[in-house]
């Protein structure tokens, strides 16, 4: 009886196989349930309680419809970037191309999250979960 049960345990195996492989991504760089410290972001990611708002409230990235907007965003050296995702319905990161800043992977039940821009220059970053977003920050 175990060789009718053969198929179905190779099937199972598989869907699980491919579904760990497109969740891939997801297992570096993940965001805390309540903070938005990533310690690979060398320090550039503002620690603090996902809930505080940045300063300045106008430097904030969002995130809908596999877009980010503004695109492109222009902030000062030093600001601090609100990212909040508003209806995709499945987890994004903001992270720098150059590693100078990461919200890590989140969702936006437990974003928003914060980054600080700490060079100067243009930026550019992508979703670590859909390598086809893109942005870019100017920072004056």
């Amino acid at each position: 009886m175990s060789n009718v049960f053969r198929p179905a345990l190779v099937i199972a195996v598989a869907v699980l196989t491919l579904g760990a492989a497109g969740c891939g991504s997801s297992d570096k760089k993940s965001s805390s349930t309540t903070s938005t410290t990533s310690p690979a972001a060398s320090g550039t990611t503002a620690a603090g309680p996902t809930s505080t708002a940045a300063s300045g409230g106008s430097d904030s990235i969002t995130i809908q419809n596999f877009k980010f907007s503004p695109e492109p965003l222009s902030v000062n050296q030093g600001s601090k970037v609100t990212v909040a995702i508003l209806d995709d319905g499945v987890p994004h990161s903001v992270t720098a191309d150059d590693g100078s800043f990461d919200t890590g992977i989140f969702m936006k039940s437990n974003g928003p999250k914060t980054i600080t821009v700490s060079k100067g220059g243009t930026i550019k970053y992508h979703c670590q979960v859909h390598s086809f977003m893109k942005g870019t920050i100017s920072v004056s």
